[in-house]
Formats: C-alpha cells, structure tokens, sequence
C-alpha cells in the first residue's frame, strides 16, 4: 500500500515529541524518512541518540497509524503539513528544531513573500497595553504585516483583533489541539482568524493544555516571523522565553517602553537593557525591513500608533481628531512627559534632538513619548520623529 510522505513526518513527530531537533541527525544518516522507517529498530538502536520512550514509540506506532491520523484531521477541518510541503512557512523550516508536521485550519500565508511580526506579552494586561498592542498589530498590518501570536488572553488577544480590525491576516499557534476545548472565552476570535488566516498546533487533535507545551510552542511564533515585539511582560514571563528564542534564531526583538515601577514593564525594561529595540510606533518597526522587502512596506508621514477603542462595536477612534481647548493635566502625567510635552511644536523633531532639548535619558524619554502617544497627545512619523497634533 502507498503510504502518504507526510505519514512519515507525523510518526516521527509521535515518537519524538514536540520540540525535537533529531530528524536533522537522521536526514543526515538516511536519504529520506521512509528509508529511515524500514530501516527497522535494529537499525533505529544503532543510531545511538534515541532514549528508550522514543524507540519505543518508533516501534508502537506505525506509519499507517499516523496516515490514518491525516485522514481523520481532513475529515474534522484541519490540513497536516510537513517540511516537504511547498505550503510549509521557509522561515519555520530554518530553525534547528522545525516541526516535523503542523496542524492546521484555515490558510498559512506565503511568510518567505511577506513581512510577519509576533505580538507578545502578558495575559494579566493593562488597558495601556491592550491598546498598544492592538495598535501596533493594526498599523502592522495596514501595510501589509502578518501579525502572529499565541491566542491567549491580554497582549495575545488585543494584537489578534487588531489586525483583524485592520482587515489584516493574522495567525495563533496554539500549545494543544486545535480541537481542544483551550480557553472557550476565545473559541469565537479562533474561529474569525482561522475564516481570514490561520490557526495552527504541531499538537495533534485532542492534545490537552499542558503547561509545559507552551514554551515549546513559543519557538513556533518566533520562528514564523522577522522579529518579535513584546508588550508588558513581568520579570518572569513566558514572552521573554520567546523573546529569547528569537535572538537564538536570529530574529530582532523590539519592545514596547513601559513605566519603571509597573509590574508588567519589568520584563520588557529588561529586555531594552539587553539590546532589544524600544519602539513606539509601527513605523519603527518597519523601518528595520524596507529594503528587505522593496516596495512592499510604505512608511509615510501618517500616525502610525492609533490607538483603538475596546467598544462593542470595535470603532475606531479618529487618528486625525485633535484635541483642542485642552492643556496638559500634570496630574495624570509623569513630569518627563509634562517637560516633553512642553518642548514640542507642531514641527516633527527627532529623538536625538528632543533628547537634548530635555535633558531626559533616552530610556525614561521612550517611556514618556509612549505615554503621550498612547493618550494621543503627540503625533509620531517614520524615523523616530515626534511632534504635537496638527
């Protein structure tokens, strides 16, 4: 009987377990998986590098159990792909431990053709960055941006519906079946990514929730994209694992400034330390990738940090609404941000230079341009240059 190519890939994935970086050993001992597979348990022990649970697993489970498990995930909705598939992201395929086989449901876009970014941070968010990150995602992907995150709720949730209210695509990587019953709250905005994108797992369907699949998961959200933005995360946060694992597998991270004393800043202050890249609007971001993408990324002189309302109906604020008759409240504002503020004309001026206008460290100076931006008190342009609303 002929045996599905993918079968192979989804029986590997069952004996080794997510997060397995042995195929690459084994594609370099065996010109494909299915010599591998007949090569026998003989041949499997020889290798040297499987523990007991994998050669034992190699050997309970058949290729035609996992062809059937191919048949059964087409017949509930979700399509399997494997490395060898043209559909399968390039971009995933370049990191050491690739998925040997992806589950999913709706349609993957072409991520070697188009600029993807992660969304990532802490379920416990604040309402500051619940809308820094929809915005973010909503910019992004106005110019064309993939906006990829974990379907979680907080950061994860806002990035998602951001770019859905942008008409953009956008895809979560779950850490469990598809098909598992994962935070219901969310089964709706799942549902709506998977209609315009795509939702994904290397989990097979059924999987449960297990913490531990989450961190193995990250490596996916990272690996799918150019880099990853990390909006309030805590000192020990998930995002900083996948923060991590995009710098080991040489993709940038940017962060979102966040005040010195919140909790959920701790994380994303410590990230800048290290070398991540502050930013405070798309525009920034972007930049990073003009000319990687020619033609493809328009960075124009427009506000590019909307901030959205989390209305019933998901309208839009008007970016272009100014504020008039009102003055700067220094009781709801850092006294950074009051300076800045005060030093700002309706002409864009560069950080550089509103650095030394200030007299404000650049790392309280984010700090404060994100406050004002996120209360829509100043205007931001590409290249890092800020003015007050015309």
């Amino acid at each position: 009987m002929l045996i599905d190519k993918r079968a192979y890939w989804v029986w590997l994935q069952h004996a080794l377990g997510a997060g397995s970086s042995k195929q690459n050993r084994i594609l370099m001992s065996f010109a494909s998986l299915s010599d591998f597979y007949s090569s026998g348990v003989e041949s499997w022990c020889l290798e040297g590098y499987f523990t007991q649970n994998e050669l034992a697993k190699l050997n309970s489970f058949s290729a035609e159990n996992a062809a059937a498990l191919i048949e059964y995930c087409e017949k509930i909705g979700q399509h399997v792909i494997t490395p060898e598939d043209n559909e399968y992201p390039k971009p995933l395929k370049q990191i050491h431990n690739y998925p040997c086989a992806l589950y999913v449901k709706g349609k993957l876009p072409d991520f070697s053709a188009t600029p993807a970014i992660s969304i990532v941070g802490t379920r416990k968010a604040t309402a500051t960055g619940k809308s820094a990150a929809r915005s973010f995602a909503y910019e992004l992907s106005k110019r064309g941006v993939v906006i990829v995150s974990g379907g979680a709720l907080g950061i994860d949730t806002a990035a998602h519906n951001g770019a859905l209210q942008a008409g953009g695509k956008t895809v979560c990587v779950l850490g469990c079946g598809i098909d598992f019953n994962y935070l219901m709250t969310n089964s709706e905005l799942r549902k709506t990514i998977a209609n315009s994108g795509a939702v994904i797992s290397e989990y097979p369907p059924s999987t449960q929730a297990i913490n531990s699949n989450f961190p193995i998961r990250n490596r996916i959200i990272s690996g799918l994209t150019l880099g990853t933005l990390v909006v309030e995360a805590a000192a020990k946060s998930g995002s900083l694992i996948t923060a991590d694992l995009a710098l080991e597998q040489g993709r940038d991270v940017f962060a979102v400034p966040g005040g010195i004393t919140s909790p959920v800043s701790q994380g994303v202050n410590s990230l800048i330390k290290s070398g991540a890249k502050p930013v405070s609007n798309a525009g920034e971001i972007l930049e990073e990738y003009i000319m990687r993408f020619p033609g493809k990324i328009n960075l124009d002189d427009t506000k590019t940090n909307v901030i959205l309302n989390n209305t019933k109906n998901n309208e839009l604020k008007n970016p272009n609404k100014k504020q008039t008759g009102q003055k700067l409240n220094e009781s709801e504002f850092s006294s950074d941000s009051v300076l800045l503020y005060s030093k700002l004309t309706d002409k864009p001026c560069h950080i550089t230079e509103i650095e030394k206008i200030t007299n404000i460290p650049t790392q309280r100076l984010l700090t404060a341009i994100t406050e004002l931006e996120l209360a829509e008190k100043i205007r931001s342009y590409s290249g890092r240059r800020y003015s007050l609303p015309r």
